[in-house]
């Protein structure tokens, strides 16, 4: 593992690159891995990143921009237009290395980072394979709900709450923020959200730089973004879809699926939730060697 610095414009994303400890002869695969919202690369993108290094491909895990150790103001910025164009800027970091064939680099995300990279694979066709694990389109996400029961259009007030507090914040008011996970739990939370509180606020997983924070200006941008907008025209690449058969998040992952008219491998697995896919060995393991497998064959 090398720590890295991957320029993006004007600022920089902190990565962590992972080589093969015996790779094959000439140049590696390479594959892009994307962290969930609200969380950083020593987590549990982290340890996907290690697993696929050890199948024998050249991994890149980053904190997205704004968050993390990487650059960017305000910090805590949740900015999917943005998110979507650090996979860009991990790509040209990754077709620059001599190590990686440039023409045979994939990209796997978890969670939100899931959404993220099917929206990054629908417009640069250099990512030439798309791996998603308890995948979530956030925009879907914030219209709908967790569970995706939720009417949209109250989202309407929302919007004009937060126009409000924008326009305060622009002459100086503090910035407003709200977390990513309940802080705290009770009998009405759903079941994955509980294991996400548990995750991100414990030992279990807590990182200092994972300070479950996301600006109220991030609000607006993530409530109308699409992650899945034209991918049945533009996502044409191999797809592996792998999800729980008990994730609350279950319906992003067969809403891609429907919209692309069939992936090309999708995991529904039983009795597993969402929570599972990021540090229960006995999902993650079966999970990172089915996208080792499948980028195997797919950026042959």
């Amino acid at each position: 593992m090398t720590e890295i610095s991957i320029k993006k414009g004007p600022i920089a994303l902190a990565g962590l690159l992972f080589k093969p400890s015996n790779p094959a002869a000439g140049a590696t695969s390479g594959l892009v891995i994307v962290h969930p919202g609200g969380g950083v690369k020593e987590q549990t993108a982290r340890t996907y990143a290690q697993k696929l290094a050890t199948a024998g491909f050249t991994t890149v895990v980053y904190d997205a921009s704004y968050q993390g150790a990487s650059g960017g103001e305000p910090h805590f910025l949740e900015d999917p237009n943005e998110r979507v164009s650090d996979v860009y800027a991990v790509v040209d970091y990754l077709q620059n290395l001599d190590t990686v064939n440039s023409e045979k680099i994939g990209v796997l995300g978890i969670c939100a980072g899931g959404g993220y990279a099917a929206a990054a694979a629908k417009a640069d066709h250099r990512l030439k394979a798309l791996a998603t694990i308890s995948m979530v389109n956030i925009g879907d996400s914030a219209r709908k709900g967790w569970d995706g029961d939720e009417d949209p259009s109250k989202h309407v007030e929302s919007l004009r709450g937060a126009a409000a507090q924008i326009t305060a914040e622009a002459k100086g008011a503090e910035r407003a923020v709200a977390p990513y996970v309940p802080p705290k739990v009770d009998d009405k939370t759903p079941r994955d959200m509980k294991e996400a509180s548990d995750y991100y606020l414990t030992p279990r997983a807590q990182h200092p730089r994972a300070e479950n924070k996301m600006l109220y200006l991030s609000f607006p941008r993530v409530l109308t973004f699409d992650a899945f907008h034209l991918a049945d025209v533009f996502l044409k690449q191999p797809t592996i879809l792998i999800a729980g058969e008990k994730a609350g998040s279950l319906w992003h992952t067969e809403r891609l699926d429907k919209l692309i008219g069939g992936a090309t491998k999708k995991l529904i697995v039983p009795n597993g939730a969402h929570m599972d896919f990021y540090d229960n060995e006995a999902y993650v393991g079966p999970a990172a060697e089915n996208v080792a497998q499948f980028m195997k064959t797919h950026l042959a």
